[in-house]
């Protein structure tokens, strides 16, 4: 058989599904991950909410603006 046969020869049906399954299963473990992802933000953001509406609100604020500034190197606000 010649090279170029071979080259457009049509792939056999199992194969196909195959591909489709492994592909199926790739999308799965990816979009599990983000979900796992989203579910610990989503937690630390419910987390912040509550320790914002327990009345430390501004010195938190402050706190974690001074502690970002210091992290990216921007300068303190007033």
């Amino acid at each position: 058989m010649s090279t170029l046969t071979e080259l457009f020869k049509r792939a056999p049906i199992e194969a196909i599904a195959d591909e489709q399954l492994y592909e199926a299963q790739r999308q799965l473990l990816a979009h599990e991950a983000a979900a796992e992802h989203d579910a610990e933000l989503a937690e630390r953001y419910r987390g912040r909410v509550q320790r914002l509406m327990q009345g430390s609100l501004r010195a938190e604020i402050v706190e974690e603006t001074a502690a970002i500034d210091l992290k990216t190197g921007r300068r303190l606000r007033a």
